[in-house]
């Protein structure tokens, strides 16, 4: 009720995490990483720091990222349906948008919905504004058609704070000001982590209340 006063306002947006694509038949962070520990001899469903993996791997290949460029098309640049999720997301009375996910499952869902959506996943893009936008998407972590570019390995989150500054300022700030709501979300994300921990330190327990759902556990 609480989060629904706040979509009523125009006061709330929310985060997309993996967990709302892989219905839609897309991978997890394991399930991509899978084949590229196999190559290293490690087993990622026994890892429990997965971007420490992908530096692993990035390390083995001396920093050649063109076979983890490739596996992002490979997994993430097929055409696929928005889930039920997906469509019910896009037809809420939300401006704001923010997604770790490469795929295009949102942007697809809003724009079936009739919306005007403004899609950024370039630092270089914040500044462009399309005209007569309905709401704007920030994809922090990269887009697919530029899997190159993407946010995938450790010294690449680690250089996140200073090579894409203008999206820890703009998440930093939409979470003090908007209540958000995180689907498909573990929270084990480094980016988010050093983004609440700076706002937790600034705010001294004044920030405000957010939201997660998760499947409740069967077993």
């Amino acid at each position: 009720e609480k989060f629904v006063a706040e979509l009523r306002q125009n006061n709330a947006a929310v985060f997309v995490g993996a967990g709302l694509s892989t219905s839609a038949g897309f991978v997890d962070w394991a399930g991509l990483l899978t084949p590229l520990a196999k190559e290293i001899g490690l087993d990622s469903t026994k890892e429990t720091d997965l971007v420490a993996l992908a530096q692993y791997y990035l390390n083995a290949k001396r920093g050649q990222r063109s076979q983890i460029n490739q596996l992002l098309v490979d997994k993430f640049a097929d055409v696929r349906t928005p889930t039920e999720n997906h469509r019910i997301l896009a037809r809420l009375p939300l401006s704001i948008y923010w997604t770790t996910n490469y795929d295009r499952l949102i942007e697809d869902a809003i724009q079936q919905a009739g919306r005007r959506l403004d899609v950024k996943h370039t630092v270089k893009g914040l500044s462009r504004t399309r005209p007569g936008r309905d709401a704007v998407l920030y994809k922090m972590h990269g887009d697919i058609e530029l899997p190159e570019d993407t946010i995938l390995a450790k010294d690449e989150y680690e250089k996140y704070h200073v090579s894409h500054q203008p999206f820890v300022t703009a998440l930093s700030g939409d979470l003090v000001e908007r209540t958000f709501l995180f689907l498909g979300f573990s929270f084990t994300d480094p980016n988010i982590d050093y983004i609440f921990s700076r706002i937790r330190i600034q705010l001294v327990g004044n920030q405000r209340t957010h939201y997660w759902l998760t499947k409740r556990r069967t077993q």
